[in-house]
């Protein structure tokens, strides 16, 4: 799975930046290298940030022909990164297809007005993704915090008395 190559990545109105990224891709994160006004960026994120991988089929350079594209889709349109783009269709679905699941990552498809819509298996073909085990304390997380749960807190009876108005108070045994 680890799998290196050059790409561009997607703007928001679906057109590709012509900014070359080398992107690194395994199956926990994905690293893109770019150029930022001049400067080397390196960007490492969680495979788990991307929302899909999204699918766009557009009219082709010729009448009557179609060109597709897939790519990881990000909330931010700039993150987005193209994996692979082609005039023939059926390669590039059976790549769309085993990108999605070497990922883990939901199937997209993106209509020509821009509207994302997700492609879900069948019922008894999909696995419902495992909730994170929640944290021991987490129910006590909006009243204390963590480190103060071992503490107690103390009580106003417990408390000794407060002489207010002496001058001097001396203890004696």
């Amino acid at each position: 799975m680890p799998h290196r190559f050059a790409s561009r990545s997607v703007t928001q109105a679906g057109r590709s930046d012509p900014t070359p990224l080398d992107v690194y891709i395994d199956c926990q994160q994905v690293i893109v290298k770019r150029r930022l006004a001049g400067l080397p960026l390196t960007l490492v994120q969680p495979v788990g940030v991307f929302l899909g991988v999204f699918a766009e089929v557009a009219p082709g350079a010729t009448p009557g022909t179609l060109s597709a594209r897939i790519g990881l889709r990000h909330r931010d349109p700039a993150m987005s990164i193209e994996l692979a783009a082609s005039d023939k269709l059926e390669d590039l679905a059976a790549d769309w297809c085993a990108w999605g699941e070497a990922l883990g990552l939901p199937l997209l498809l993106v209509e020509p007005d821009g509207k994302v819509s997700r492609i879900d298996k069948s019922d008894e073909d999909a696995v419902a993704p495992m909730a994170l085990p929640r944290r021991r304390v987490a129910a006590l997380t909006a009243r204390r915090p963590r480190f103060l749960v071992r503490r107690k807190p103390g009580h106003p009876a417990m408390a000794g008395p407060v002489y207010r108005g002496e001058r001097e108070i001396i203890a004696r045994n």
